[in-house]
């Protein structure tokens, strides 16, 4: 698979996802993966109406890498077990 918006994708080479540049609010899917795991898990720990605060941003931030791991096909093989969190990603 060559990235086109990498230059040595003109020259045929294949550039691997973690050697592109990403702008300004862009991840990669790696990292999108990995923060969607790591606030998940920490969501599972939190009491809600202990944490309302923290629980909240947890939702939020999980919302926020939605896109990213949509369009990427991440939750196309991926089942979140978790209701709440699954609720969160429902379309």
């Amino acid at each position: 698979m060559l990235y086109h918006s990498h230059q040595g994708a003109q020259d045929g080479r294949s550039v691997v996802p973690s050697q592109q540049h990403y702008g300004p609010g862009q991840q990669s899917t790696a990292s999108a993966l990995t923060s969607f795991v790591t606030y998940a898990k920490e969501m599972q720990d939190l009491d809600e109406k202990t944490y309302p605060d923290e629980y909240a941003a947890h939702c939020h931030r999980i919302r926020q890498l939605e896109p990213m791991l949509r369009v990427h096909g991440i939750l196309d093989v991926m089942e979140i077990r978790n209701p709440a969190i699954a609720a969160l990603l429902e379309r």
